[in-house]
């Protein structure tokens, strides 16, 4: 039955899809370190306050210490290597080789013991790598005369980074309010982000920046990490992971659109058949 909590979850992954072109707009006129770190730490300040005002239980210390260092990887080291993905590869190439770490996710979790990998689900994995290594590896020369491979296989990376944090998430932290998680994650990520970005955002003249970057700082911090997070755990809650999972299959359709409309980026034909590959893929593995 489609519920109005379905609804949210279709403008949750238009929201994540579109955030592909948002961010290699944004980062062609401002250094990528300098937005990362302006939007997440923006992003983790609006949740804090969020959670501060409406969580029901505070975490303990311990769980604190444990979702700031999974922010540093999941939030903070991914955000650094995705960003890098888009802006030296396609958007629609990068959200479709983000999109197979589910099959990252099944490895990983049965190695740490949080789930069997049936016939099914290897099956699905291999159509994942598949896709994965047909897509990165057919890699051409964009219209600036830049090789997109090293773009491909920053996303690859991105998808392991993040299969990792998810497992280590639900390995070790998995009794705190999901709101409380992404608040501390964010905040987590927000600390290297703000190391590694200090010189970049010194150097950066805030206030010659364009207005179109201004409202992608704002949609891929506000919009993007906090409350399309927050439609994310609603859905978790309402309708389950599995059928909330199901969702995600979705947003590298909205991110290929988006570029295509957007950025004239049109995928081989090859880069095609892996796209159908990988997507095929994820269904056999979510389900």
């Amino acid at each position: 039955m489609f519920v109005p909590t379905d609804l949210l979850m279709v403008l949750m992954v238009a929201i994540w899809g579109f955030n592909f072109p948002v961010v290699k707009y944004a980062t062609r006129i401002i250094a990528p370190l300098a937005f990362n770190a302006v939007r997440i730490s923006l992003a983790a300040l609006v949740l804090l306050v969020f959670v501060f005002a409406t969580a029901r239980a505070r975490p303990t210390r311990r769980q604190v210490l444990l979702l700031l260092a999974l922010g540093i990887l999941g939030n903070g080291i991914y955000q650094m290597v995705f960003v890098g993905s888009v802006v030296n590869t396609d958007v629609g190439i990068a959200a479709l080789l983000l999109a197979s770490s589910p099959a990252f996710i099944a490895l990983l979790g049965r190695f740490a013991g949080l789930g069997e990998i049936t016939a099914r689900v290897a099956l699905g994995i291999a159509l994942s790598l598949a896709g994965v290594a047909l897509i990165a590896f057919t890699s051409r020369v964009a219209l600036n005369g830049t090789s997109t491979l090293e773009g491909n296989l920053l996303a690859v990376l991105a998808a392991i980074i993040w299969a990792v944090y998810v497992v280590l998430q639900a390995r070790f932290v998995n009794d705190v309010e999901d709101t409380t998680v992404a608040a501390l994650t964010l905040t987590g990520g927000a600390i290297p982000l703000l190391i590694f970005g200090f010189p970049s955002m010194l150097a950066t003249h805030w206030l010659a920046l364009p207005a179109g970057v201004w409202g992608a700082i704002v949609f891929g911090g506000v919009i993007s990490l906090a409350i399309a997070s927050v439609f994310w755990y609603r859905g978790i809650r309402i309708l389950g992971a599995t059928r909330t999972g199901i969702y995600l299959h979705f947003e590298p359709v909205f991110a290929l659109l988006a570029a295509w409309i957007w950025l004239n980026e049109h995928p081989t034909p090859l880069q095609g058949v892996g796209a159908m590959t990988i997507l095929a893929g994820v269904t056999l593995t979510h389900t």
